[in-house]
């Protein structure tokens, strides 16, 4: 029952998986965070691009909700039981996931982690955004847009993940050395849920009726800020910065009722993730920590033409 369960919860992509390949061909899985929002799947095309053009196996897995960490677990097991090479990891929680990559090692399997890390040294390398940086580089754009003054609230996406704490760190510590006139309010927790996003909205405007923006963590808590402030009717009068990038986002942002959002890579964290690991494998040197840049979008610079080709890795 709970691996049927586990099925029904996990959306599993399989590349070249036919009984005909040799059996000493790589294979390298990816255990993600989720696999329902936009930022997955462009992880997960980056991810099968490079596996092709390696000539390796690979396979996308994730919990149904970011909130699941025994189910990215039993996950972590369940790929393990078909032995494969490496394991690219995206954990739920730094030190939940610690077991199973030890239990990994212990097998021989190598590990790398990308967009969210754990509290080992096992892994080869982790592959993610810079997320300090990141959120102070929306601090940076949100308080100038505020001219300095005002109050700020938080909507985090999962507490305990380590990209919450930085993107929220980064975001606190950049508004208090560079704006130190606008207050930070404490940092909301919404498991990245749209819906949980957009009732802690709610409830922390009424809370603060003088609040000037928010800031979001992640893509279901900038839909879910979004929604809230546009269901109060006070779009453009409190901002929204926000974090990720997808159809729903970008049009709240052309509709002015967002008025910025950090865009990763996604694309190149999922390519550079799965051939680091290829390269662990065939016995190459590699760097402890990968970064990939981020972009600020607003109104001024989403029509740039490098900023739509990170904005639509699908295409239009």
């Amino acid at each position: 029952m709970k691996s049927m369960k586990l099925t029904l919860l996990a959306a599993i992509a399989t590349i070249g998986m036919s009984a005909a390949q040799a059996k000493d061909e790589m294979y390298i899985p990816v255990v993600s965070k989720g696999y329902q929002h936009e930022f997955w799947q462009t992880v997960k095309l980056g991810s099968d691009t490079a596996a092709k053009e390696l000539g390796v196996k690979t396979s996308f897995v994730g919990p149904a909700a970011e909130t699941q960490i025994s189910e990215q677990i039993q996950l972590m097991e369940d790929m393990m039981a078909r032995q494969p090479d490496a394991i690219l990891l995206a954990a739920l929680d730094s030190n939940a996931l610690v077991v199973p990559v030890e239990e990994a090692k212990s097998r021989g399997i190598e590990i790398a982690t990308f967009d969210s890390g754990i509290n080992s040294e096992i892994p080869k390398s982790f592959i993610a955004t810079n997320n300090v940086k990141a959120g102070a580089d929306a601090a940076k754009t949100l308080g100038k847009m505020l001219g300095g003054e005002g109050k700020v609230g938080i909507i985090a996406h999962v507490a305990g993940t380590q990209n919450a704490m930085e993107r929220s760190n980064g975001f606190i510590d950049a508004m208090a050395k560079h704006y130190p006139n606008i207050k930070v309010l404490e940092v909301q927790y919404s498991d990245g849920d749209p819906q949980k996003a957009m009732d802690k909205t709610i409830d922390m405007v009424r809370a603060n009726p003088d609040i000037s923006a928010v800031y979001a963590t992640n893509e279901g808590s900038t839909l879910g800020v979004a929604n809230a402030i546009d269901s109060l009717g006070i779009a453009g009068k409190v901002k929204v910065m926000g974090f990720d990038s997808t159809e729903g986002i970008i049009a709240f942002l052309k509709a002015g009722t967002i008025q910025g959002f950090v865009v990763q890579d996604a694309y190149q964290i999922g390519y550079q993730g799965l051939k680091t690991l290829y390269n662990v494998l065939e016995g190459k040197k590699v760097t402890s920590v990968i970064d990939i840049p981020v972009k600020v979008v607003t109104a001024e610079n989403i029509d740039n033409p490098d900023m739509q080709t990170l904005l639509y890795p699908f295409g239009k």
